[in-house]
């Protein structure tokens, strides 16, 4: 049986749990995100029930999430943030 005394073991144990700990903390601080942020936002006015939303994809057709309909960007107001970007 290997002797070892209680003041080593202790140290033994700490330091491999701040080692997993450490790599833990390393690997989820490389893993990337499930989605992208993207920087344009687009605040949408539904033109059938005036449901004010914001569509993030950056699509060109918007579906509003209240009523169903479906619009285009840049089509008469209904995106009013006033961006003309495509």
């Amino acid at each position: 049986m290997i002797r070892i005394d209680i003041a080593s073991a202790i140290t033994v144990y700490l330091f491999l749990g701040l080692l997993i700990l450490f790599l833990w903390i390393f690997s989820e601080g490389r893993k990337k995100t499930g989605f992208r942020i993207r920087n344009e936002n687009y605040l949408w006015e539904c033109p059938i029930c005036l449901h004010v939303y914001i569509d993030s994809s950056g699509s060109d057709i918007s579906k509003c999430p209240m009523c169903g309909s479906l619009h285009k960007r840049n089509d008469s107001g209904y995106n009013i943030t006033g961006k003309n970007n495509p």
